[in-house]
C-alpha cells in the first residue's frame, strides 16, 4: 500500500483523536463530581471512589476483549459499538436510581472506553504511511495530554451550573456527537489485513522486538502514572504546598508534552527512531537522578520538582510515539492483539508502581521513595531499547 497523501492523514487523525479524548473524559471529567456524588446519594467517601475504581477496572479488563474484537468485526465496528455503549451507559450513570446501578454503569462504562484505545492506535499505525504515522501517534497523545488536564477544570466548571448527573449527560452528548464523524473514516477492516497469520497473543509474546519495545513503553507510562498518582500527597507532605499546587504542575508538564509531540515526527525522521528514543529516555533518567538527589539532600523545591516533570513529560513526547509505532511494527492481523497487550501492560505497570510506593508519601520523605519508584522504572525502560531492536516493516506498507 502506497504511503497515503497529508490530508488523509488529517481526516484519519482528528476523528480518532476526538473519539480518544471523548472515552478519555468519562475518567477526567467526571473527577470533579465524586465529592457531589457522595453528598448527592447520601454514601461513604469508600462507595464513591469506587466509582472510580470499577471504570479503571473495566478499562483495563476490556483491553483485551476489544483486541480479539478488533479483527473479527473490524476498526469500524468495534468503534460504533464502543461509542454506542459509551452513550448508553452514560445515559444510565445519568438516570442511576442508586449506587448499585451506577457501579454497574461505570463499569460497562470503562469496557466501552476501552474500545478506543485499542482501535484507534491500531489504525493509525496500519493506515498511516511511514512518514505520517509517528505525527499520527503524536496527534492522539497530545489529546491524550489535554484531556486529563482539561477535563477536571470544565467538570468543576460543568458543576457550578449543573448536578453530578450533568457530567454524564454531556458525556452521552459527546459520544453520540462524534460517532457519525468516525464512522466514516474508519476502515471495515485494517488495511492488508491476512487472517491467515497467526495472530494469537502466543505468538505476539514470542516476538522479542516487540515485547522489548511494548516493556519499555509500558514502564516509562508507569513512572509517568505513578508520579501523578503520588504527586498530590507528595506536595503537600514533602514540599507542605496547598491544593493549588498540583494543577499548576499540570499545566506546566501538558504545556511540555505538547511542545515536544508537535516536534516528534520531524525529529524522528532527521535522527531516526533508535536515536530519539535513546534520547529522550536518557533525558528522563538524567532529570530523575537529579530530582532523587535534591529529595534525598533535603533540597528539593518546588521549582526543582516542576523542572523534573516538564523535562519527562517532554522527553515522553519524543520518545513515546516512535517506541509506539515500532512495537507496532506487526502483521495487520496482530495489530489489534498487540496494541491491547500494550495497554494493558501500560496500566499494570502504573498501577503496581502507584501501590509500591502509596505507604511512603504521609512522611517528610515521601519524595525519595517516589523518585526511587519512578527512576527504577526509568532504569528499566531505558535499558531495553539501548541496543534499539530490530523493527520489521508492516506487511503492505511501501
Amino acid at each position: 500500500m502506497s504511503a497515503i497523501p497529508p490530508s488523509a492523514s488529517i481526516r484519519t487523525i482528528l476523528p480518532l483523536a476526538f473519539v480518544t479524548g471523548v472515552s478519555m473524559a468519562a475518567m477526567d471529567l467526571y473527577l470533579p463530581a465524586v465529592p457531589a456524588l457522595q453528598l448527592g446519594m447520601g454514601i461513604s467517601v469508600s462507595l464513591a471512589q469506587a466509582t472510580v475504581a470499577v471504570y479503571l477496572a473495566g478499562l483495563a479488563g476490556a483491553q483485551l476483549l476489544w483486541g480479539e474484537l478488533l479483527n473479527r468485526l473490524g476498526p469500524r465496528r468495534c468503534l460504533q459499538i464502543g461509542l454506542a455503549l459509551l452513550a448508553l451507559t452514560s445515559l444510565g450513570c445519568a438516570m442511576a436510581p442508586g449506587i448499585e446501578w451506577l457501579l454497574l454503569c461505570r463499569l460497562l462504562q470503562g469496557v466501552a472506553a476501552a474500545a478506543a484505545t485499542v482501535v484507534a492506535p491500531t489504525v493509525v499505525r496500519a493506515t498511516l504511511g511511514d512518514a505520517d504515522v509517528v505525527r499520527g501517534i503524536a496527534a492522539i497523545s497530545m489529546v491524550e495530554a489535554i484531556v486529563p488536564a482539561a477535563g477536571p477544570v470544565l467538570g468543576a466548571l460543568m458543576l457550578q451550573v449543573v448536578d453530578w448527573r450533568g457530567t454524564f449527560w454531556v458525556l452521552a452528548a459527546l459520544s453520540l456527537l462524534v460517532l457519525p464523524w468516525v464512522v466514516k473514516i474508519a476502515p471495515r477492516e485494517l488495511p492488508g489485513l491476512n487472517l491467515d497469520h497467526d495472530a494469537s497473543y502466543a505468538t505476539i509474546l514470542r516476538n522479542r522486538s516487540y515485547l522489548r519495545l511494548a516493556l519499555s513503553h509500558a514502564l516509562c507510562i508507569g513512572a509517568l502514572l505513578t508520579f501523578l498518582a503520588s504527586a498530590p500527597q507528595l506536595l503537600h507532605h514533602a514540599l507542605g504546598l496547598g491544593p493549588q499546587a498540583f494543577p499548576l504542575l499540570q499545566v506546566l508538564g501538558v504545556g511540555s508534552f505538547m511542545l515536544g509531540a508537535s516536534q516528534s515526527g520531524r525529529l524522528s525522521k532527521r535522527l531516526g527512531h533508535a536515536r530519539i528514543v535513546r534520547l529522550g529516555a536518557s533525558l528522563q533518567v538524567l532529570a530523575c537522578g537529579l530530582a532523587l538527589a535534591g529529595a534525598a539532600l533535603g533540597m528539593l523545591t518546588y521549582a526543582a520538582v516542576a523542572a523534573y516533570w516538564m523535562c519527562f513529560c517532554g522527553a515522553l513526547a519524543l520518545r513515546g510515539p516512535a517506541t509506539f509505532v515500532d512495537a507496532l511494527a506487526v502483521p495487520p492481523a496482530q495489530m489489534g492483539r498487540a496494541t491491547a497487550l500494550l495497554v494493558l501492560a501500560l496500566l499494570a505497570a502504573g498501577a503496581l508502581g502507584t501501590q509500591l510506593v502509596a505507604p511512603f508519601l504521609d512522611g517528610d520523605a515521601g519524595a525519595v521513595p517516589v523518585f526511587c519508584g519512578v527512576g527504577l522504572q526509568l532504569l528499566v525502560s531505558a535499558a531495553l531499547v539501548w541496543r534499539y531492536p530490530a523493527v520489521q516493516a508492516v506487511p503492505g506498507r511501501a
